[in-house]
């Protein structure tokens, strides 16, 4: 039985010849030596192949007609094998603003999603935008489950979600948000800044006694500008631990996208998320997503009036687009599609000891992803 693969691997900076060995799905060796011969007779020898380690998506509300919020646990399997695919190997499964007992309805269904196994993209989690969010910057999301912040709220929404929730969109500056991101943080879920009002300080507040994350950076949320940094500028300046952008140079222009992956305080904390609707890798020229009637507009959806919703292609197909336009260099793509939110995540996005064995081939002459391992074993 073969332990490993004998590659090109990502190492940081650069494809260089290595090898790996991996034990139940985890990584437990790299090296950029020759192996022995003993060693050698143990990797599957993909010699000239280009590897690196499988993308990470924290925000992704569906994949391949299946809305993660309403998917039985059968099309949430079909969605996730779907979407593993593409080389997306670990995701947030995203949730828009739902009262508690559609949380506890989906949370029964991704329950015996998961007793189902099978090689598909690993679901992290929940990242849910909302419900303490600030209803003039909700945009595309439905308003009728959004709720005022609280500690009792917060503790019945965390509930709600049966251990699954990871990641929550909040307002900062909204009364009682503290409060609840208190009680956020005691259940390990982590307060996201996004469709807020928000100042720079009101970040700085709700970063005082733990880490913070952007949901979706310069997307429904303060402008910088000359009188207020806002949430851009924060994370400009180093203070938000992991900021999120959806990389389509749509949503964020590709000038911005650029001047973020190289600003000196960001990069390293710059991620990258699909922000996919249910449609995403589909045809399909117009459905429904939250509720609302939206149309495909090239790699993004867009409602009736022309607002933006989310994206329909996948997390590295966006990124790659970003690589071939000349916008991201390709150590940029690894490091916001894969390092940073695994690093946030504790457990993939490297081509590490301890990291779960998860990479994908790079067909370095055509720009794409070919083929896709999840814990070891090749999809």
């Amino acid at each position: 039985m073969k332990k490993g693969i004998r590659a090109k691997l990502w190492d940081g900076k650069q494809f260089t010849a290595g090898w790996l060995t991996y034990d139940k799905g985890v990584i437990t060796k790299v090296s950029f030596s020759s192996p022995s011969p003993k060693r050698a007779a143990e990797l599957h020898d993909l010699s000239g192949r280009s590897i690196m380690p499988g993308f990470v998506d924290t925000l992704l509300h569906g994949y391949a007609g299946v809305d993660c919020g309403e998917g039985t646990a059968a099309r949430l399997q079909n969605m996730t094998q779907s979407l593993v695919r593409t080389g997306v190997t670990t995701a947030l499964a995203g949730f828009y603003p739902t009262k508690n007992d559609g949380l506890q309805r989906a949370a029964r269904n991704w329950n015996s999603w998961s007793a189902l196994g099978g090689k598909r993209t690993h679901i992290a989690g929940w990242h849910v935008e909302g419900p303490f969010v600030a209803r003039e910057m909700s945009g595309a999301l439905p308003k009728a489950a959004m709720r005022k912040p609280s500690a009792k709220t917060a503790q019945e929404f965390v509930d709600a979600c049966d251990g699954w929730l990871t990641m929550t969109t909040l307002a900062p500056e909204l009364e009682g948000a503290f409060e609840a991101s208190e009680v956020l943080r005691a259940n390990k879920v982590i307060p996201s800044v996004g469709h807020s009002r928000a100042t720079a300080l009101d970040c700085e507040v709700l970063r005082a006694n733990g880490k913070i994350a952007a949901t979706h950076l310069g997307n429904r949320m303060t402008s910088l500008s000359a009188r207020e940094l806002g949430p851009i500028g924060a994370a400009m300046r180093g203070e938000i631990d992991y900021a999120a952008v959806i990389p389509d140079m749509i949503h964020v222009g590709g000038d911005t996208l650029n001047l973020w992956a190289n600003t000196p305080k960001l990069k390293n904390k710059l991620m990258a998320c699909s922000d996919n609707l249910s449609h995403a890798g589909l045809r399909a020229k117009s459905f429904k997503a939250g509720g609302q009637l939206l149309s495909r507009s090239g790699a993004v959806a867009v409602d009736r009036r022309g607002g933006l919703g989310g994206t329909l292609d996948s997390l590295p197909e966006l990124l790659l687009r970003a690589h071939r336009d000349g916008v991201l260099s390709f150590e940029q793509v690894v490091r916001m599609g894969c390092q940073v939110a695994g690093d946030m995540l504790g457990d993939c996005g490297r081509l590490k000891e301890g990291r779960r064995a998860d990479f994908v081939e790079y067909v370095v002459s055509e720009n794409n992803i070919g083929q896709v391992w999840c814990k070891g074993r090749k999809v």
